[in-house]
């Protein structure tokens, strides 16, 4: 009689197992993102979770023998091991969390005297310098602020808090520790084409910059004594490595080693990021990702399990403790001991908690860290290793022993695990990422990444070794030296080498965010789902109730399109404080005036005014001179590019001036000079007229039947009120003073409206606003209370909608 044959056990999914702490760093994470997109008030946060919890404690004590009970517990999951109330609580307090954390302005914040003149602070820097080539940026701690006019000074300085990024020139001996007193100019930082310095140093609770700053030092050696001694020691590494190795290596490992990268020449640094590699010439999750399996992997080979996890802890914090141990290193390291370590000795659900519990504090500590780089490249990276380190490892093994003993296979799987799979594995994960941020990945990426990863995990074992011995001991230094120089030099080679060839900067242009979501979600669904799930999953993704969805989406699409058709009114919106002027005639033209400071929001507004699937305009006034009136047609051109552009200014007044010169010639942009007089036709009788221009500003007159509107832009002194007639709606010049206000015009005029540019920035210190309160009792709408303001006509009637 045979034996029964051994049932087979299915595949199962690493994400099937009980991974409480996974599930719920998913739950904060996703708090977060609705927080910041929603923008929603701090009560509403708090409210939901005091439900859930108050429906969480009832469910639990409240008779089972109720119908409320059962109907309480059914929602809540009270008798699942991990309840859905607690995930739906994580939720709320994550979103209140982030919403708590954003700073607010107040004359007692140093962000509040941002582009109000020359100030005078006195801080402590609390980060280590960063010198550039023409400047050394300095992270200040405010104390004290006091406020400068023309002549003399405040008497009083005020108890000031928050973070301002400094700029002194270079050169300077600056410190971690030095309390400075700092005088010059708070600036909102600046929002550029395709990047926002202003959101990134928000993610670093920094919302003041101040360049071409006077420093002078009070003191040295204020900040906190451990960390001056973890600096000190990064900066001994520093020069040890440029005694040891010469430039380029030198500057290579103190980007890796240290994560000082401005020592390279802005041409290997091309180099590096035409292919793709320029995640290597820093410190971040991705490389102590790599770091810690390799230390797991090895020291558990020599030591066993326990002592080795023990060994590879203390040389992770080490590592940390020597690159200079702030908060992105201390939070990658963290992360990859936990996630590495419970995947490596236990199942993969194991590092998929240790993952989650170390992510979920990481983001209750601080709700911004989701923004930070190296943190979605120590999540990304150390996910890789726990997911796809030990498949790959067994995969190659079976492969290996095709062609070779088990015994002889086993000897080379770890040092080709080690040193090659767990980097593949790893980088498989963090490409999207990269993409992301990179505005895509070159082709060439593909190619390079193999070729130099494998190499890394020696060079910065090798290299930290070169290092330390280069602090003790200088002559063993340089025997180590001489080990890691080939494997540095390699790397710099190749990837110069690389760089060369033809076609490798092809990338993928407009990474979304959403392609990170689709891209990780095939990823896993194609590598961990068993195949009877991935088949039952697309045989669901092709159902009717699938295509009813993609329907109702056509049918809103289509709807979209409709109701964005010219509905035969002339608008008008004021888009910002600047006083961009968007005109949409009843025949569907589109004219805009000028562009604003930040490109996001013009992109933004635009996008939602524009008709649907409209990404164009029939014409771009450029009127002013002022960089805060064109800076965001630097990141909007390219996206809404006008058919002609009616140009008043030098275009060689200023680089922004330049620029949008410059992008509008090179796509063949029809450029018209702007001329007093000039009328340029919307169709339907409506016209935009040139009254005035000069070298800073221009004046225009918008008329369609019974309907005017006086529109200056730029620098236009007295000549805006020279309008032919009445007007209906007046906007005011940008910085117009309350003095140079005439009011006995304006109340001949009787406009029906009056629209204000104005910012936060632009309100006193104390008190109301001398041309609001000049104007009380007008009917004046600004653009401090309101996103943006539309006026819309019928050629008789008049009406204001605004977005708030």
């Amino acid at each position: 009689m045979q034996s029964p044959a051994r049932k087979q056990s299915r595949p199962r999914s690493p994400i099937q197992g009980f991974l409480p702490f996974f599930w719920m760093a998913l739950a904060c994470i996703t708090g977060i993102f609705f927080s910041d997109l929603l923008n929603l008030p701090l009560w509403i946060w708090a409210t939901g979770a005091g439900i859930t919890f108050i429906t969480l404690i009832l469910a639990k004590v409240l008779p089972k023998s109720l119908a409320l009970t059962h109907i309480l517990r059914q929602w809540t999951r009270i008798n699942h091991r991990l309840p859905r109330a607690v995930l739906v609580l994580i939720f709320f307090l994550a979103g209140w969390l982030q919403s708590a954390s954003q700073p607010n302005i107040t004359p007692e914040h140093v962000a509040f005297y941002n582009n109000r003149g020359t100030v005078q602070v006195v801080g402590t820097v609390v980060r280590p310098p960063d010198p550039r080539d023409s400047y050394t940026n300095l992270t200040v701690q405010v104390e004290s602020l006091r406020t400068l006019d023309a002549t003399s000074t405040q008497a009083k300085s005020q108890q000031i808090t928050g973070l301002v990024l400094v700029q002194a020139l270079p050169g300077g001996e600056w410190a971690y520790g030095d309390r400075l007193q700092i005088m010059g100019e708070l600036q909102t930082p600046y929002e550029g084409a395709d990047f926002s310095y202003r959101d990134y140093l928000a993610r670093k609770g920094i919302l003041s910059l101040m360049p071409y700053a006077r420093v002078e030092r009070i003191s040295s050696g204020q900040g906190n004594p451990i960390r001056a001694f973890i600096y000190g020691l990064r900066a001994q590494g520093f020069e040890a490595l440029q005694t040891l190795f010469r430039s380029p290596e030198s500057d290579l490992l103190a980007g890796i080693l240290l994560g000082r990268d401005q020592g390279l020449s802005p041409e290997l640094q091309e180099a590096f990021r035409r292919t793709g590699t320029t995640h290597i010439i820093a410190i971040s999750g991705f490389n102590i990702a790599i770091l810690a399996g390799l230390f797991a992997g090895v020291f558990t080979r020599l030591l066993g399990r326990r002592w080795g996890a023990v060994t590879a802890i203390i040389g992770i914090t080490g590592y940390t403790i020597l690159v200079g141990a702030d908060a992105a290193v201390i939070r990658a390291a963290i992360m990859g001991a936990l996630g590495v370590f419970g995947g490596m000795f236990g199942r993969r659900q194991n590092g998929l908690n240790s993952l989650g519990m170390a992510a979920l504090g990481m983001m209750l500590a601080n709700p911004n860290i989701p923004w930070d780089v190296g943190f979605q490249l120590s999540v990304a990276a150390t996910l890789g290793l726990v997911l796809y380190a030990q498949p790959l490892e067994e995969r190659f093994l079976e492969l290996l022993t095709r062609w070779m003993p088990e015994e002889r296979a086993q000897k080379w799987i770890g040092p080709f695990s080690e040193f090659f799979l767990f980097t593949i594995a790893a980088q498989l994960m963090t490409l999207p990422i990269m993409a992301y941020h990179f505005e895509g990945i070159s082709w060439m990426a593909f190619i390079a990444n193999p070729l130099i990863l494998p190499v890394q995990s020696l060079v910065m074992i090798l290299g930290g070794l070169a290092m330390l011995a280069g602090m003790v001991l200088p002559g063993l230094g340089q025997l180590v030296a001489i080990v890691v120089l080939p494997f540095v030099s390699y790397t710099i080679q190749m990837v110069t080498w690389l760089a060369r060839l033809p076609g490798g900067e092809l990338t993928f242009p407009d990474f979304h965010a959403l392609w990170l979501v689709v891209l990780y979600a095939l990823i896993f669904i194609v590598t961990l789902l068993p195949r009877e799930q991935r088949r039952s999953l697309f045989q669901k993704a092709l159902s009717p109730q699938l295509g009813a969805l993609v329907l109702a989406g056509l049918v809103f699409i289509i709807w979209s399109r409709v109701l964005s058709a010219p509905d035969g009114n002339l608008h008008l919106t004021l888009l910002d404080s600047e006083g961009t002027v968007l005109v949409q005639s009843p025949a569907g033209k589109t004219v805009l005036i000028g562009g604003g400071q930040r490109p996001s929001r013009l992109n933004q507004y635009l996008g939602q005014m524009l008709p649907a699937g409209d990404r164009t305009l029939d014409a771009v006034v450029v009127g002013s001179a002022y960089r805060d009136d064109l800076n965001a047609l630097t990141g909007s051109l390219a996206k809404y590019p006008p058919d002609s552009a009616l140009w008043g200014v030098d275009p060689e007044v200023n680089q922004t001036t330049a620029t949008v010169y410059t992008m509008l010639e090179e796509s063949q942009i029809a450029i018209i000079t702007l001329e007093t007089g000039q009328t340029l036709s919307l169709g339907d009788e409506v016209e935009l007229r040139v009254l005035w221009t000069g070298e800073r500003g221009a004046v225009l007159w918008l008329k369609w039947e019974h309907f005017t509107a006086l529109l200056p832009t730029g620098k236009v002194e007295d000549y805006w009120l020279a309008a032919p007639e009445p007007p209906d709606v007046i906007l005011l010049p940008d910085g117009l003073k309350a003095e140079s206000l005439p009011l006995p015009t304006v109340n001949l005029w009787a406009p029906s409206v009056i629209l204000l540019p104005m910012a936060e920035s632009d309100l006193p210190l104390h008190g109301d606003h001398e041309l609001v309160t000049q104007l009380d009792g007008y009917p004046l709408v600004s653009s401090l209370d309101h996103g943006w303001v539309r006026v819309s006509t019928d050629g008789e009637r008049l009406w204001v909608n605004s977005e708030w």
